[in-house]
């Protein structure tokens, strides 16, 4: 029952996804009606903080997240492309006394097909909708603080064997599952008109199939992209 359950949700999320991103699909193919063309290969680098929605919420803490991307402009109001994201998070107190261990960590990273829909690409002020679906994983560590054994070097004693404060991984869990989701963002051009360069401003909400304990983050990102 528990799985039919699961399978019927998971079903839904997929059909929710496939028709975010045809609709983001087919306003960017209505786009080439009424806008100038300005295809070329773009790519971006942000960071940010991640915020942990849902029942996730009460297992791990928030954290910070970082991306890369790369992705093709088709015409001045449309563009899709690749991301890697990286969302850094804790795990929560209550964890921890449960599992009876000292200290924990955790981190969600995924890649996905990311389509974004620009409104005025050619104004000062760019607000745009963003798509994404693709592959995610989850993982929580359960860690015992250490001393490592290195060489440290001294600028008047030279090099000598010491030790340095380390976690030693007690535990992990991993789950995997396909996920996706959309947002809103914004984007400021930089310099003069013709410039590529631009910083920019966007949140998502994010949702993954990783088990009996979906993943649901709503990543705050700034960062440049050009």
């Amino acid at each position: 029952m528990v799985s039919k359950l699961l399978s019927s949700r998971f079903r839904t999320l997929a059909s929710s996804g496939v028709r975010v991103l045809l609709v983001i699909g087919l306003l960017g193919t209505a786009s080439l009606a009424f806008s100038q063309t300005e295809r070329g290969w773009t790519a971006e680098i942000g960071g940010g903080f991640t915020p942990v929605v849902g029942a996730l919420s009460q297992r791990l803490d928030n954290g910070w997240n970082i991306r890369v991307g790369g992705g093709y402009n088709i015409t001045s109001h449309f563009s899709t492309g690749i991301e890697y994201r990286w969302n850094g998070l804790g795990v929560g107190n209550s964890v921890l006394r449960e599992a009876n261990v000292p200290g924990g960590n955790s981190h969600v990273w995924s890649i996905g097909l990311v389509p974004r829909l620009s409104f005025s690409p050619h104004h000062g002020i760019n607000p745009y909708v963003v798509g994404d679906v693709g592959y995610y994983r989850r993982v929580v560590e359960f860690t015992q603080p250490t001393l490592q054994p290195a060489v440290v070097f001294d600028p008047f004693f030279g090099f000598f064997q010491g030790a340095i404060p380390a976690d030693r991984v007690l535990g992990r869990i991993t789950r995997n599952g396909i996920g996706g989701g959309g947002g809103l963002g914004f984007e400021i051009g930089l310099g003069g008109r013709g410039r590529r360069a631009k910083i920019f401003s966007e949140a998502r909400y994010e949702y993954a199939a990783t088990g009996a304990l979906p993943t649901r983050l709503i990543p705050v990102t700034f960062g440049l992209r050009w």
